[in-house]
């Protein structure tokens, strides 16, 4: 996979035809490791952020933000296809209450190509420069986890996003 072409520029105008924040990577395996990576609970844990919990379609899964917590319905999870989270619950970021996050997998010759979509997460949004720039760590650190078995998950030892994120949150 040409790791130059890995991130392309997201899409931020989150328009009404657009509905969120997109992105779109290459990750240089198979449909069925990138599927597995967003539907086991442990596996999420080590390039998201700890969570416990049901990862399969109907499931509930609980992420720790430090000592909030964001929970997640899993909406879909079409094997190798696509996995669908909808936020019920979020104590950290009380915009994302409503949204839903979206995995679209297509396989390709050399790997899979993930389509993300925070459906919800627009530009207008409070928490949206903070917000992109989470997914712009986490994304990557999927795509790490899956080709590599290590990732970036929050509050991991290199996290880069943790420290900004209590550091804003205790300001308020």
């Amino acid at each position: 996979m040409n790791q130059a072409a890995e991130m392309k520029t997201p899409d931020t105008s989150a328009g009404p035809d657009r509905g969120g924040y997109t992105e779109s990577l290459s990750i240089a395996a198979a449909p069925r490791a990138v599927y597995a990576a967003l539907t086991s609970a442990h596996a999420i844990s080590r390039w998201y952020a700890p969570c416990s919990g049901d990862a399969n379609a109907g499931g509930q899964l609980t992420f720790h933000f430090g000592d909030a917590i964001v929970r997640i319905d899993v909406a879909d999870a079409i094997p190798d296809r696509q996995v669908r989270w909808a936020v019920t619950v979020s104590e950290p970021l009380p915009e994302w209450e409503g949204t839903s996050i979206e995995f679209v997998l297509t396989d390709e010759c050399d790997g899979t190509t993930l389509g993300f979509c925070h459906r919800g997460l627009l530009a207008s949004c409070e928490c949206f420069d903070m917000c992109r720039a989470g997914w712009e760590q986490y994304l990557p650190s999927l795509r790490d986890y899956v080709e590599r078995g290590a990732g970036m998950a929050f509050g991991s030892h290199n996290d880069t996003r943790a420290e900004h994120w209590q550091q804003t949150r205790a300001r308020g």
